[in-house]
Order: C-alpha cells, then structure tokens, then sequence
C-alpha cells in the first residue's frame, strides 16, 4: 500500500516522498539518497529509531533535517531527486549513448555542474582522447621508451590494449612488450592474451606455473599453496596472494627484459579504492596514476575512465570481445574489498567526477606530505616489497606472501 511521508529540510520546505507500508524507515532513506544522520524521524510527533521502525498505514511520519544544508537542491541537482529545484535544462538527444557527467569543485570557487551526452560514434572518439590525454598529462609513457603491458585475458587488459593499438599516433613512439601469467587464469583468457597479442602485433611472453613455483621456491604447486593460504591461513588473503604471485612473476619478467616500466590495466574505480582502503588502513598508497615500486615504474594509463566507459567502449566496437567470465575461487576477496568498491561506486553517484578530485588531492599529498616506505626486494622471491606492510616487519628480509608461505611450510 503506497503512502507518502513528509521530509522537512532547514529552509522550511516541505517534499513529499513514497513509501510502503510495512517498509523500513531506513530503506526509504537509502533509496532517497538522505543520509540517515543527516535526519531524525518522528511518528505521530514523537522520535523513532528509524533503524527499526516499519512504514504503518495509521501512522503519520516526518523526516527532520538536523543539518542546513541543502540537501534537496543538491539531490535535484544531480538528478538523484526529480523535482523542479535545479535550475538549468538537461541536454537530451534521441540519439545518446552515454551521458558524461561532472560536479567539479571550480578552483577557489563553488561547485560546477556540467554534463554531455555522446552517441556512439563520437562517445569512441572522446573515450580515446580520454585515454591519450591522460597519458601524455602526466607523462606516462615517454618516446624511445620500453614498456611491458601486463594482459590478464580480461576485459581491462583488452581495453587497453585497444587504446594503445588505435590511438598509437597520438602517443609517444615506444616499444612495447606484453606478459600473460597463465597461473589462475582459465585457459580461455589465456588464449584470448595469446590471440590479443597476435591481433595487436605485441611480443607476448607467457609465464606458467612451474615457473611461478620457482620465483618462489615452493614445495608444492601455485595452486596448492593459495589452497592452504585460503584454508589454513587467512580466507580474505587469498586475492591479495594472487596478485603478489601475478606481480613477481610480471616484474621478474620484466627484469630479464630490462624493462623497468610494467603498464597496468587498473581503471578509475580500482584506483579509488586503493587510495580508500589506504586511509581506512593507515598505510599509503603511492601515487594516483603511477607508482615506484622497488627499480620498477608501475603506471596506469586508464586512470581517466571507468569501468562502465570502458564496457560500453567495447560494446560499441567490438561487442563479440566485451564478455567477462566470473572470478575462479582464489579471486574471490574479503568482505572489505566489496565495500570499498561499493563506497567508490557511490560516490560517483552522488558527486559524478569525485574520483579525478580524489586523484588530484591524493597526489598533491603523496608528493608534499607523505614519506612514503622504504622499498627492498624480496630475498626470497625477488618482488619488491613496502617495508612494515601487514607481517613484513620494518627488518624483514622476505615480503609479506613469502612470510606465509614459510610460516605454512611451503618453502623448499
């Protein structure tokens, strides 16, 4: 049974809003994007723990503001809320197949709201300026230079392969390598890197698991040892495993290359929830679009596009390539990670362009303020390693993997 319930804001306004009887007071709040401790709510005049409460049919309820802020201008604003409060006409087109939208804080002035829709066509060719801005504004990859691109089979790393392929005029002249690790990876993306690679023209290097076992000198198989990590150890470390594994055996491979610059194929959304994990942990996360890690140059030239920007590019180029199998079970990670994807994911929502300022900020940090740990290289495996990250103690001689992986007696 539909019912409508009052929400008061500071300035004395009134808005009506739809809720369902037997529904939570808090999910109406979620829904309408209000901060449950922006408000209070009373039943019939009287407050309520709107954590507990249910929508009844005889009961009147209202939504307080304990704030001023302007909650509902700002919810219209960005079209969370549809009401007439936001000035301006919205720019429609019969023909739009993205709407890009951006609420940047202007300078030492407000915040600016501005958004453009694309068709197909024209949303390719922004996405691919997108791409070579991004690189060349923060000098990503230079002339003459040897980089090695990691590929996972997936949907970032074909991307990015596609953007280095198509805008490749429009960068600086370079030589580039590609590595596939074919541990825990289904063989289908491991074919899919082999057939990117040959439709690319990029050398590509495949490291499998005997050599994985080797890099790390383990008495049993890749996939046994992040068995026991999973069981015997810590379940929420198993996707951290992986992608220190994964990492060794790229930066090893890089070395023997002499390459000392890996490109890799994180986007806007994996990049925020890096830098929100390292404020919620305490433990910093280099830089926003690159990263130094040990004698090797870590970079992400998809730093400007998001996940959806990058499926629909696929989509309107190749949409027999933008398929996604679901994670295998060691890529499965903690709770914590879900969350701050879903935060960053939120973010987004509420203030569309969050992510660039968040860079921007988290940079000028990294470069002004933070002294960032020291780097070793693993004794053990070789993979550069932050000193004082988890069980890597500030004396440690082996990262924090190897560490298990001895505990566990996994080590030869």
């Amino acid at each position: 049974m539909h019912k409508l319930i009052t929400f008061a804001d500071r300035l004395d306004r009134r808005f009506e809003l739809k809720a369902e009887t037997g529904e939570y007071i808090h999910s109406v709040l979620s829904r309408n994007h209000i901060p449950v401790d922006a408000v209070i709510v009373r039943r019939d005049g009287d407050v309520i723990d709107d954590w507990q409460e249910r929508i009844e049919s005889d009961a009147e309820y209202r939504i307080e503001m304990v704030r001023a802020y302007h909650l509902p201008d700002f919810l219209s604003l960005t079209r969370l809320w549809d009401t007439e409060l936001s000035s301006g006409d919205w720019q429609t087109r019969d023909d739009a197949y993205y709407t890009k939208r951006h609420f940047m804080h202007a300078g030492e002035g407000d915040y600016d709201s501005t958004q453009v829709s694309f068709n197909r066509e024209e949303y390719v060719r922004y996405v691919e300026q997108l791409f070579v801005d991004g690189v060349h504004s923060k000098g990503l990859i230079a002339s003459d230079e040897k980089v090695l691109l990691a590929v996972s089979g997936g949907k970032d790393s074909l991307a990015l392969g596609y953007f280095l392929s198509r805008t490749a005029p429009r960068l600086p002249a370079f030589d580039l390598q590609t590595v596939h690790v074919t541990t825990f990876s289904k063989p289908p993306e491991t074919s899919f890197a082999q057939s990117m690679a040959e439709q690319f023209g990029h050398p590509l290097t495949l490291v499998h698991d005997e050599e994985v076992q080797e890099f790390y000198g383990l008495a049993v198989s890749p996939q046994q040892a992040l068995a026991d990590v999973k069981y015997k150890y810590d379940p929420s470390y198993s996707i951290a495993s992986v992608h220190s594994m994964m990492r060794c055996a790229i930066e090893r491979t890089a070395r023997s290359m002499g390459i000392s610059k890996i490109a890799f194929g994180l986007m806007r959304e994996d990049i925020c929830t890096s830098i929100i994990k390292s404020m919620f942990v305490g433990f910093p996360f280099g830089g926003s679009y690159s990263k130094q890690q040990g004698s090797i140059e870590m970079v992400y030239p998809l730093w400007p596009i998001g996940k959806k920007e990058l499926t629909l590019y696929l989509e309107a180029l190749f949409p027999t390539n933008n398929k996604q199998g679901s994670p295998v079970a060691f890529e499965r990670g903690e709770l914590a990670r879900d969350i701050h994807y879903m935060i960053v994911d939120t973010l987004e929502t509420i203030l569309p362009g969050a992510g660039f300022q968040l860079f921007e900020g988290h940079q000028r940090m990294v470069d002004n303020f933070l002294d960032l740990p020291e780097q070793k290289d693993c004794e053990n495996c070789q993979m550069s390693f932050s000193v004082g990250s988890g069980a890597a103690a500030p004396d440690s001689t082996i990262c924090e993997l190897c560490i298990v992986f001895e505990k566990l007696g996994l080590l030869r």
